[in-house]
């Protein structure tokens, strides 16, 4: 009998494209049997790369494969981040941090996770703290439910929606920084898969929120 022989399919590298706000650019390359073994790849670049723009290398885009078209994967981002060392060179002596965590929901019906980062000129008594705090998520939470999550991407990465930010809390007290530490996708489970879940498994606790 003859002796039969098997060949081993081998890994391939295969391109990962950015989406258009960065101009399909290529973000790098993976080692993979099959293309599809590409999607929910999730990866990171700085925005200072991405833009060519040393001013924003403190910020890092989060990506995740979404499709693969032919020999490529395609790319959403999921997620806007200021690097930790950079939060913390912000803030300095006389001056007060103002770190807030809210989720809020898109016109597309998108809810996200935003963590704004205020930092004031000058220490203030709490009730000032407290102002803008509320402040910030009022602004935020009625702008963000104003636009769609792709308009949000374009106006955090250019800036535009910091500075409307700034410019609305300036009326409150003066702000040294006015900044988005961390905007992402925040993944909810619908109300029917809760109530399936909870009628197979009624000892275990469903969570509405899951923050990734």
């Amino acid at each position: 009998m003859p002796e039969q022989i098997t060949k081993l399919k081998k890994k391939q590298w295969y391109p990962i494209v950015a989406p258009i706000q960065f101009d399909n650019a290529v973000l790098g390359e993976t080692l993979v049997y099959e293309p599809q073994a590409m999607l929910g790849k999730t990866l990171s670049h700085s925005l200072m790369n991405l833009k060519n723009d040393v001013k924003k290398q403190n910020v890092n885009i989060q990506f995740k494969v979404i499709g693969v078209e032919g020999d490529k994967a395609i790319t959403s981002i999921i997620g806007y981040k200021i690097t930790s060392s950079s939060v913390k060179r912000f803030v300095r002596r006389d001056s007060e941090k103002i770190d807030i965590s809210f989720t809020c929901e898109t016109s597309d019906n998108l809810f996200l996770r935003v963590k704004p980062l205020i930092v004031t000129k000058s220490a203030v008594k709490g009730s000032v703290a407290a102002k803008l705090r509320n402040s910030t998520v009022l602004f935020l939470s009625k702008t963000i439910k104003k636009m769609t999550y792709d308009e949000i991407i374009n106006d955090l990465i250019s800036h535009k929606l910091q500075e409307m930010m700034r410019g609305n809390l300036n009326k409150t007290y003066p702000l040294k920084v006015c900044e988005i530490r961390f905007l992402g996708i925040e993944t909810r489970r619908k109300p029917e898969e809760i109530k399936q879940v909870k009628e197979k498994h009624p000892e275990v606790k469903v969570e509405i929120n899951e923050e990734k």
